[in-house]
């Protein structure tokens, strides 16, 4: 769904209209860090608009000073987790205000939610395009996207693509190694099929099934047991899966997929999630929906645009609030 939109209605085309939250922390070991915060204030050609943060704690300070300012747009530099931790706290900070519109300026390890609309290149670059634009009234390409709301009992949380189960199992792994680079993604995965080749113990743990009931927009699934759920408003996944082909199918709803499969389908299912097709599995639903409620004996854990949380037993995923991007 892209619109063509005027940046700033009522005459507002001034620099104040532009916010960019740079992620110091984005990147990991690459060359993110350190200069690209100076080329962005050069592009920007005012370091005021420019706010680098190294907390979640400061992004609420700067969510406040850019709700004062009325910014058109907000640029965030970082990957994936600095957009949901970036549009969490702009979505509290601003309440019933509408959001600006944002620019995913990319810079992080991994960047699904750009890449998902089809923004690519530096962040330097993409913004240089940005004020291109902006400085010459030109109408942006916008496509508006909702987001998911995930309420797990300790907190509400913002974002595009959660999941529970094997593939939280995944993440977290990568979160012990302390690197989730493309190279050690791929990495995890050759040694989960080595696992699933010979039938190992270390498969077998990541797939076990756990009891939970899962209901999907008040219907509950015919399951006592599975071994993970995962909803998401952006197609792509990273590393050429595509996932949920779904996901923007309507405005009110996100593509949702419970699964209580055999280690033996999981090279078959992730097969057809490659090329973008969705599974068809007797222990694989999917469909679109506007809620989500897991209810397990346990707490729960979950990742949540690449971020780990730990909830309680009960996870209530609904449609959030729509956020306009631009296609830069």
């Amino acid at each position: 769904m892209i619109q063509a939109l005027p940046l700033a209605p009522s005459g507002r085309c001034r620099l104040p209209g532009i916010g960019i939250i740079l992620n110091r922390n984005a990147g990991k070991k690459r060359a993110f860090r350190g200069q690209i915060g100076e080329k962005l204030a050069f592009v920007l050609g005012d370091p005021g608009s420019l706010k680098e943060t190294s907390s979640i704690d400061e992004i609420d300070d700067v969510a406040k000073t850019f709700l004062d300012r009325e910014i058109d747009i907000l640029g965030i530099g970082g990957g994936d987790g600095s957009n949901h931790y970036t549009l969490s706290t702009f979505i509290k900070i601003y309440k019933e205000r509408p959001l600006p519109r944002v620019a995913f300026l990319c810079g992080g390890t991994h960047n699904a939610h750009a890449y998902s609309i089809g923004v690519k290149g530096k962040p330097e670059k993409l913004l240089e395009k940005i004020m291109r634009k902006y400085h010459t009234k030109e109408r942006f390409d916008v496509t508006r996207r909702k987001v998911l709301r995930v309420d797990d009992g300790k907190g509400v949380h913002y974002g595009f693509s959660m999941a529970t189960g094997f593939m939280y199992r995944f993440y977290r792994e990568l979160h012990i190694r302390q690197d989730d680079s493309q190279l050690k993604v791929a990495g995890l995965l050759a040694s989960w099929f080595g696992s699933w080749l010979t039938h190992g113990k270390k498969i077998r743990e990541v797939f076990r099934l756990e009891p939970g009931k899962i209901t999907v927009g008040g219907e509950p699934l015919p399951w006592e047991m599975n071994n993970g759920l995962s909803c998401s408003t952006m197609e792509k996944l990273g590393m050429g899966f595509t996932p949920y082909p779904r996901a923007n199918e309507t405005l009110q709803t996100f593509q949702v997929g419970a699964f209580k499969i055999k280690p033996r389908s999981f090279a078959r299912i992730m097969w057809t999630f490659k090329g973008g097709g969705i599974p068809v599995h007797p222990d694989h639903f999917n469909d679109i929906t506007d809620q989500v409620i897991v209810e397990a004996e346990r707490p729960l854990s979950y990742v949540f645009d690449g971020e780990i949380y730990h909830g309680g037993p009960r996870l209530e995923i609904r449609t959030g609030p729509p956020v306009d991007i631009l296609l830069i």
